[in-house]
């Protein structure tokens, strides 16, 4: 039998099971769907999650203040120095006059009086540090307090070491159990989808004996059940992706006035967002069907198995 042959009864049997599956080929894909709508969903808030957490990990925490009268293009260089490493992420320089009319704005907001009493040229300049990882913290602040030592322009390095190893062990704990927790629901969603599988390759156990029996071979019997599968699978893929689209469509475009998604988008804006264009919600699109024929396929690949001697 030649390859072009092979292909065209398989696609051919396929078609057939498919018709006579009935209610069992819309229960498949319809199991196929809320899985990969689960999955995604999940998947979502985890990506989103991790972006949050990185947003509060890359936060200033080292900072580092200058004398009143310290010489702005010295900072500027030491600023451009340290921001050529690679453990900063960024830095914020705040000159004198910035630093108190930050400072004001909170007193007016609080304390008046204060407010109206402060003098000019009171508030030192500073550099806040942010880092990629908070797991750099210790080297960063070792190399600042050595400066500090040889740099008479700075009088003072502030960070917390009880917040930073806070933060460092917490969001470790948060991502080993995230990832536990999506590992789990992985497995739980893949075998929820071989059981859907399972039980219709079982109703067919009949089926399959008798095309052991007149001498089928071995991936002539399974090739139909495969691309059956892979065809569910990728329906299931279609219509769950498409229905997520849609839900951000309706949500963060025809409805992106409503007082809802400006406190989502206020809130969640300032983390760092990916650049999407429309080519790559396309190909996530189709990575999203791939997928969802790979593993129709790949289940009932493994459920055939079991069913042939």
């Amino acid at each position: 039998m030649t390859f072009s042959t092979f292909v065209k009864r398989s696609y051919s049997q396929t078609t057939k099971q498919i018709k006579r599956s009935g209610w069992l080929a819309w229960a498949s894909v319809l199991v196929m769907t809320l899985a990969f709508f689960i999955a995604t969903i999940f998947i979502m808030i985890a990506y989103t999650s991790n972006l949050f957490l990185k947003s509060i990990e890359n936060k200033p925490h080292i900072y580092v203040f200058f004398k009143a009268d310290s010489d702005e293009n010295s900072i500027k260089t030491l600023n451009d120095s340290w921001l050529a490493l690679p453990e900063v992420q960024s830095i914020e320089y705040t000159n004198a006059a910035g630093a108190l009319s930050e400072f004001k704005s909170v007193q007016e907001r609080t304390n008046p009086q204060v407010a109206e009493n402060i003098r000019p040229n009171v508030l030192p300049p500073s550099l806040g540090i942010r880092l990629h990882t908070i797991d750099d913290a210790d080297k960063i602040i070792q190399l600042v307090e050595a400066e500090k030592a040889s740099n008479d322009d700075i009088f003072a390095v502030r960070f917390s070491k009880e917040t930073i190893d806070t933060i460092k062990t917490l969001f470790q704990w948060i991502r080993f159990g995230g990832g536990v927790i999506m590992g789990l629901l992985l497995i739980v969603i893949f075998f929820f989808t071989l059981l859907t599988v399972e039980f219709r390759t079982f109703s067919r156990s009949e089926e399959i004996g008798i095309m052991q029996l007149v001498g089928g071979s071995l991936w002539f019997i399974r090739m139909p059940f495969i691309l059956e599968g892979a065809i569910y699978g990728l329906l299931g893929a279609i219509i769950s992706s498409t229905f997520i689209y849609v839900i951000g469509y309706v949500v963060f475009i025809a409805n992106r006035d409503s007082n809802a998604v400006n406190f989502i988008v206020n809130f969640l804006g300032d983390l760092q967002w990916p650049d999407l264009n429309e080519l790559h919600l396309i190909l996530i699109f189709l990575g999203l069907v791939i997928s969802g024929a790979f593993v129709g396929g790949l289940n009932s690949l493994i459920a055939i198995k079991r069913y042939i001697n």
